[in-house]
């Protein structure tokens, strides 16, 4: 059966333990120390100031252990926020371009489909209302793992621009492997800023 506890849960109970080593050797320590100046003959005394330079030994040790340990534990904790720091930058970026991706199909139907008669004073209020959803909608958790095309759907729908339960023509769809660059920010509106429909 394996054990359930981590490197780290593990580090930290023998930070732990050690700490309680230490002051119990401690108190030992300032014992004999006291012992020792009290003794009435050389030979005890002699045998207390061993018995204390052994233990003074063992609690600088343990606590040479304890910074040791202490660097070792804040560097694994320094570690793992860099991993989930770089974790949270990858899924921003891919959250950005899956915006922008489903913002370029969905500025598409709002400005150069034929079926959809909005001026441009409408297109614009779309666009906007639709840049705002956005946001919302890539806020959920399966915003990366949804297909483009489903949220382009999702969205033109809510929008109005399409009735629900209906998809939009396959070409709305932006290619996957694009660059970002070639796909419209999902902020932008106006038929410049939307996909060339040529």
């Amino acid at each position: 059966m394996s054990d359930p506890t981590g490197p780290a849960d593990k580090a930290q109970r023998c930070a732990r333990i050690l700490g309680e080593l230490t002051e119990l050797s401690l108190t030992l320590a300032r014992d004999l120390h006291a012992r020792a100046l009290a003794a009435e003959t050389w030979q005890e005394a002699q045998a207390l100031a061993l018995g204390f330079q052994r233990v003074s030994r063992g609690v600088r040790q343990s606590l040479a252990l304890e910074v040791r340990l202490e660097r070792e534990l804040s560097g694994d904790v320094q570690a793992t926020e860099a991993v989930q720091a770089a974790v949270r930058e990858r899924r921003e970026a891919q959250v950005h371009d899956r915006k922008r991706q489903v913002a370029a199909g969905v500025n598409q139907l709002i400005w150069h489909e034929p079926e959809i008669d909005l001026d441009d004073d409408e297109a614009g209020e779309v666009a906007h209302e639709m840049a705002a959803r956005l946001d919302e909608i890539a806020a959920a958790e399966d915003f990366l793992t949804t297909p483009v095309h489903a949220w382009i759907a999702h969205l033109a729908a809510e929008l109005g621009l399409i009735e629900p339960d209906s998809e939009p023509e396959a070409d709305l769809y932006p290619d996957p492997q694009a660059p970002c660059a070639l796909l419209t920010d999902a902020g932008a509106t106006g038929p410049a800023a939307a996909p060339n429909s040529s």
